[in-house]
């Protein structure tokens, strides 16, 4: 019995796909649907290998493609911009270029519960917010007492600078309308502080557990020469910290036009000057973890004897060392006064050999005069004889 599956349909034909693999063309009938597993049919001829070839790869192509826009249709947006909120739960949205919320995310402990089971992907700033709000106003967040909030923009794609101000004033207006339902007077207002930060604070900020807007603040405020430890800036609100320095607003004022001149140059300060942030707490960090060590081994005053014995063996060994090397010294100069002597020795052995010879040739010189002195001795005698003979014969 023949048994395959429709899988194409003409005027008078039907292109059956068989169990073995094989496309065949047979005679069309009123049923055919394509898709239907049919059993009983008539074979006209088998569609041609090259044929057959063309229709899978077309299949294939069409099943590429259908790929390739379900991919562009529904793939996720990138996040362009992080936006922060610091009352004192700490929130950050992480926002698209639509202003639709990607990424929802509790900075500290206090900002879990008011962003727990919140649905916000994919949906716009504007709902998000109100849901926020409205929690923060349940759970007593916004109040008489705490009405300072800020909002600090963390651009990661280039944006225009109008951009941002849209975010911020949108955020702003949600959280008054908020604040206004859940306060008796409805003249209550905000006192909202907006500032845009470069990324690398942010960087700073997750390393140190805080939020972007607190980081930019705790920069500001040393650079101003406020004294405020991280564990502070993490446990308190910016209001609490900054009460006896004028307000959030007075310290960040001076950020933004600190910011604005930056932003001329380029973030080459901003990177310095968390540059030299980190030294610090690098610098802290081991000096608490020292004092630690010390405590966990006994008291500090063990911990520091401790210190002092290492010094001391530290400095015996560089007595030690300092007495080999002049020992070291003393050899290789009495190895070099011996070399000076042996080489005295020779000079002194060549300069006797030089007295000798001198001497031989001063006795050949002696023996010469002396042979030569006998010689005129000769001579004269014999001149003298010759004379007397020659006047005894006259």
């Amino acid at each position: 019995m023949n048994r395959g599956t429709v899988m194409a349909l003409h005027r008078s034909s039907a292109v059956i796909l068989t169990p073995d693999g094989q496309f065949v063309r047979v005679k069309r009938q009123d049923r055919f649907e394509i898709g239907d597993e049919i059993t009983d049919y008539l074979m006209e001829r088998a569609v041609p290998r090259l044929r057959r070839r063309l229709i899978q790869a077309g299949a294939l192509v069409s099943m590429v493609f259908l790929v390739l826009i379900g991919f562009l249709v529904f793939r996720t947006p990138p996040v362009v911009a992080y936006v922060t909120m610091d009352i004192n739960p700490s929130i950050e949205l992480g926002l698209d270029a639509s202003e639709k919320v990607r990424e929802l995310r509790a900075v500290n402990e206090d900002a879990k519960a008011l962003v727990e089971g919140l649905k916000f992907r994919g949906r716009d700033l504007e709902s998000v917010m109100k849901l926020l709000a409205d929690r923060l106003v349940e759970e007593h967040v916004l109040t008489k007492d705490d009405l300072e909030v800020v909002i600090a923009s963390v651009p990661v794609k280039a944006l225009e600078k109008q951009w941002e101000n849209n975010v911020t004033l949108k955020m702003t207006h949600i959280l008054n309308e908020a604040t206004k339902r859940g306060q008796p007077e409805p003249s209550t207002k905000l006192e909202v502080t907006t500032v845009s930060v470069p990324k690398e604070i942010r960087e700073e900020a997750n390393k140190n557990g805080v939020s972007s807007g607190k980081m930019a603040f705790w920069l500001e405020s040393q650079s101003q020469g406020h004294q405020v430890s991280l564990e502070t800036l993490k446990s308190k609100s910016l209001k609490d910290i900054a009460a006896s320095w004028g307000g959030v607003d007075k310290v960040m004022g001076k950020y933004e036009q600190k910011q604005a001149a930056k932003d001329e140059k380029g973030p080459d300060d901003d990177r310095d000057e968390i540059g030299k942030k980190n030294d610090i707490n690098d610098k802290k960090q081991k000096n608490d973890f020292n004092r630690k060590d010390n405590y966990k081994h006994g008291t500090q005053d063990k911990g520091n004897k401790s210190d002092k014995d290492k010094e001391n063996k530290n400095k015996d060994k560089d007595k030690n060392k300092d007495k080999n090397k002049d020992m070291n010294k003393d050899k290789n100069k009495d190895k070099n006064k011996d070399k000076y002597k042996d080489k005295y020795k020779d000079k002194n052995k060549d300069n006797n050999k030089d007295k000798d010879k001198n001497k031989d040739k001063d006795k050949n010189k002696d023996d010469k005069g002396n042979n030569n002195d006998r010689k005129d001795r000769k001579d004269a005698e014999r001149e003298g004889s010759g004379d007397k003979q020659d006047s005894g014969h006259r």
